[in-house]
Parts: structure tokens; C-alpha cells; sequence
């Protein structure tokens, strides 16, 4: 009976490890996306930055004209 017992243990344990294993893929998977994403904005940020100071420039020298 212990036998049995301790079997249906592991094999609980084993299941509830390939659902941790199947959990952590989908969050890497997620986190790699993010990152991604995060770079894409810093990158959008950045030429929205240089094209404001672009744009206040040409005003500027617009006004003091």
C-alpha cells in the first residue's frame, strides 16, 4: 500500500513539475516580448524627442525672424 501511495506522489509531483516547466516557458516567452516592446518604445521615444527639438527649433528661429 505504501507503494502505491508513494507513486501517486510522484507522479503528482511530476505533473505539477511539467505545469511549473509549461508556466515559466509562457513567462519567458512574455518577458521576451516585453523586452522587445521596451526597446521599441525607448527607440519611438527617442526619435519623438529629436523630432520635437527639431520642430521647436525651426519655431524658434521662425519667431526670433
Amino acid at each position: 500500500m505504501a507503494t502505491t501511495m508513494t507513486d501517486k506522489t510522484i507522479d503528482d509531483l511530476k505533473g505539477t513539475i511539467n505545469n511549473q516547466n509549461n508556466q515559466i516557458t509562457g513567462l519567458i516567452t512574455s518577458m521576451s516580448g516585453l523586452r522587445d516592446e521596451i526597446h521599441l518604445i525607448k527607440s519611438e521615444l527617442s526619435r519623438f524627442k529629436n523630432d520635437v527639438a527639431t520642430d521647436v527649433k525651426y519655431l524658434t528661429d521662425r519667431v526670433d525672424t
